[in-house]
């Protein structure tokens, strides 16, 4: 088995989320935890000091009796402002920064809380989340990311006098959704939110206000291929949070003037929420190609430098293995498609299609397709193991040679995967019909790679095989290209191929018919010139379009219910791969 990316375990996750939580803990406590930080009455604040919004205790006039009454403006004290005596809002601010003595229980207490989240949020990545999710290199990725975001709060609310609001938690959820899907990113907002209402004693309007905004910048970001799209989004994102605000406090004290929040200016709590939205979009449009690595990830720079077919790998390809190439790049297209369809990255499945098959480039004359109309086969002297080796050495060949040129490892993916664990079913059948001589095992004769981790890979996979046989259906209509895509598609699924790569029915659905299409748009007819019909007419050929002489396919069931694919130029059951000139010394094989 070729070695591939590590998936988290239960281990990583108790020990990411004991890390992460230590983390969170210093910086929720930094300011208690900094003796130099501590307030002094009559001396300048070293830090912001704030309070949460919550009732404040006061008396009715009318009736004298206790009430609980609420104000928009939060107790404050800007850093380098004298703590005055005498001052109620101050006093207020003071009172909650030492209102509860810095314990061994408060610190278990924070502790325990962020464990919870962070070990909740890995467990579900790790049980439920897409095959990328469960990923070492993405989960560690995505903690450091929440810890930034985190680490950036706490500097804003201590080192400025800042409304809280403008805290750019919107950021991270969408970069989450431009690497994987919105579905996570909600969940990643949910944790965010509570991780920075924590930083001030869990306010309950801070949180709905980070919650609303990381929530609904996902919601808006309806393009990922444009970095404007995450401004828009989060520009939206801010206003949905200060709309919100406005009903919350509202709801709290009866009213809110609009007018007189928007005269404060950078004090503003409006300003402040619609502010934080557009900054979090600006934030993560900026970075994201640094986040997208940082999550594991290939940004999309670097994946459309991958597709200029001046890059060297591609030249040898081309050069080496033409007909490996042009199935690679008519495989590019309708993996594209096939992607594009479903909501998958298109981008990435055409440039893993463009390198799939770089093994072939070391041996070429291994493959038919490389092989000039009069070159005969090898095969008829040689054992079947022998060729079958041969044929597979590919996968691994060409997985290091990708890994050598650093090309990332989500588009090396691509190569130990669009075969899977496959068995070379032309070799292990002739094997078994010369008796076995060497009593090998079917294992034998299966690809040393890996089932598809990702609908990208899968996709790649079935693309692979469908190309292949399209080029033996002859006459080239839609009814028998749909029978083809879906008998191929059923051969995947019942050999178990498709189990781990995130595919449900409806995209395979989708995939067929828009592989279908992309076939009969491709093959279309064209009108006979006047000499092909002469020329016809000459030989006694029937006028009628044909594409050329190639084979055609006999698609049927087997005894086992698999799908074999006769091909007239005999194949490994879904493709004519075998190696027609063999070297003196074939590759080494890794299993």
């Amino acid at each position: 088995m070729l070695r591939t990316r590590v998936k988290a375990g239960l281990a990583f996750g108790l020990v990411m989320a004991a890390a992460f939580a230590a983390l969170l803990t210093f910086v929720q406590l930094a300011d208690r935890l900094v003796p130099a930080w501590a307030p002094v009455v009559g001396r300048p604040a070293v830090v912001t000091l704030r309070s949460p919004y919550g009732p404040l205790l006061g008396r009715d006039p009318t009736t004298g009796l206790p009430r609980l009454r609420y104000e928009s403006r939060r107790a404050l004290v800007p850093r380098g402002a004298v703590v005055l005596p005498g001052d109620p809002v101050h006093q207020v601010a003071l009172a909650h920064t030492l209102a509860a003595p810095l314990g061994a229980g408060r610190i278990a207490g924070a502790f325990a809380i962020h464990f919870a989240l962070a070990f909740g949020l890995l467990s579900y990545l790790r049980r439920f989340g897409q095959n990328r999710l469960r990923l070492v290199r993405t989960q560690a990725g995505l903690l450091v990311a929440m810890a930034l975001l985190a680490i950036a709060a706490k500097l804003i609310l201590l080192w400025t006098a800042l409304p809280e609001y403008w805290i750019p938690i919107s950021a991270v959820p969408l970069w989450i959704a431009t690497s994987f899907d919105r579905r996570t990113g909600f969940l990643v907002t949910v944790v965010l939110a509570l991780v920075v209402a924590s930083l001030l004693s869990f306010d309950v309007v801070l949180f709905s206000v980070m919650l609303v905004r990381g929530t609904s910048a996902t919601l808006f970001y309806l393009d990922r291929k444009h970095r404007l799209q995450m401004v828009i989004a989060g520009a939206l994102a801010g206003a949905s949070a200060g709309a919100l605000l406005v009903a919350i406090l509202a709801g709290f004290e009866g009213r809110f003037d609009v007018w007189a929040d928007l005269q404060a200016g950078l004090g503003s709590s409006l300003l402040a929420c619609v502010g934080g939205g557009v900054t979090g979009g600006v934030a993560s449009a900026l970075l994201r190609s640094p986040a997208e690595r940082l999550l594991g990830q290939v940004p999309r720079e670097r994946l459309l430098d991958l597709t200029d077919l001046e890059q060297p790998l591609l030249q040898r390809l081309s050069r080496d293995a033409p007909g490996s190439w042009e199935h690679s790049r008519a495989m590019a297209n309708l993996a594209e498609a096939a992607a594009a369809a479903i909501g998958a990255d298109a981008l990435l499945t055409r440039v893993g299609a463009y390198y799939h098959d770089m093994g072939k480039a070391i041996q070429p004359k291994y493959f038919v397709e490389n092989l000039g109309p009069d070159e005969p086969s090898p095969h008829e002297g040689l054992d079947p193991d022998v060729s079958a080796d041969a044929i597979m050495a590919h996968v691994v060949v060409g997985t290091r040679t990708l890994r050598e040129a650093g090309v990332p490892e989500s588009v090396t993916e691509f190569a130990y995967t669009h075969h899977g664990t496959q068995l070379v079913e032309y070799f292990w059948n002739k094997c078994q019909q010369t008796g076995n001589p060497k009593n090998l095992k079917e294992v034998s004769f299966r690809y040393p790679g890996m089932k598809p981790q990702t609908k990208e890979t899968a996709i790649l996979m079935l693309v692979d095989s469908i190309e292949a046989a399209s080029r033996t259906v002859d006459p080239p209509g839609r009814a028998a290209f749909e029978n083809m895509v879906q008998r191929v598609i059923f051969t995947k699924l019942l050999s178990g191929q498709l189990d781990e790569s995130g595919l449900d029915m409806q995209d395979l659905r989708v995939i067929a018919a828009r592989m279908t299409d992309t076939l009969v748009n491709m093959n279309h007819h064209r009108i006979k010139y006047p000499w092909q019909v002469e020329r016809a007419q000459q030989f006694g050929v029937p006028t009628r379009a044909v594409r050329d002489s190639s084979p055609q396919v006999d698609v049927r069931p087997s005894t086992e219910g698999s799908v074999v694919m006769a091909l007239r130029a005999v194949g490994d059951g879904e493709r004519d791969e075998r190696p027609r000139r063999l070297p003196a010394a074939g590759p080494e094989r890794t299993s």
